[in-house]
């Protein structure tokens, strides 16, 4: 895994010549297609933004500009689960505890309360310090994110709108896999 802090926080400064504290969008956009070499499309860096804007502000303070960059560097973009597990690794420790889990349950709209998230945490949890490791993050995102619509008949009954709230989960899941396939990494 890589985790080169010094160098990314470098190069945001180099990014925010005038001093600001942030990048735009725009100022992102254009640095990683023409200095960092890593080809990106707006739609793509803008799915990317949301996982890292903690603040929700629409640009990248410093903090938030590393933590992209670790994405970058570590994630396969084929994979869209691959890219949540290092949005959720907030410090960089290549495992997820409770509080990354819930961060970005909530960033995906998952509406799951504290406690089922870190219930799920202490069950899967494989690591010493109760964190979850690469997979057992994995396999919590098979069970909280649909991976299709089958026609297999369903354990439970289901009501009209949960059928549908679990659609247009799918579908925004889908529509970031695709938007996240766009983009090839080939960093500094």
């Amino acid at each position: 895994m890589n985790v080169n802090l010094y160098k990314y926080e470098q190069v945001f400064q180099n990014l925010d010549r005038d001093n600001l504290g942030y990048v735009t969008l725009k100022q992102l956009y254009f640095a990683l297609n023409t200095q960092l070499k890593i080809s990106m499309d707006m739609k793509t860096l803008e799915v990317m933004m949301t996982l890292v804007d903690d603040n929700n502000d629409g640009v990248m303070q410093e903090d938030e500009f590393c933590h992209f960059i670790y994405i970058c560097e570590n994630a396969d973009f084929n994979d869209t689960k691959s890219i949540l597990f290092f949005a959720a690794d907030d410090d960089y420790s290549g495992s997820i505890d409770k509080f990354e889990l819930l961060k970005i349950t909530k960033k995906l709209k998952l509406n799951l309360n504290q406690n089922q998230v870190f219930k799920t945490v202490q069950e899967l949890a494989d690591n010493d310090d109760g964190s979850l490791s690469y997979n057992s993050f994995i396999k919590v995102m098979n069970e909280m994110i649909p991976q299709k619509q089958t026609d297999e008949p369903q354990m439970e009954p289901q009501t009209e709108q949960s059928v549908s709230k679990q659609k247009k989960t799918l579908v925004k899941c889908q529509n970031q896999k695709i938007l996240l396939k766009n983009a090839t990494i080939s960093f500094i």
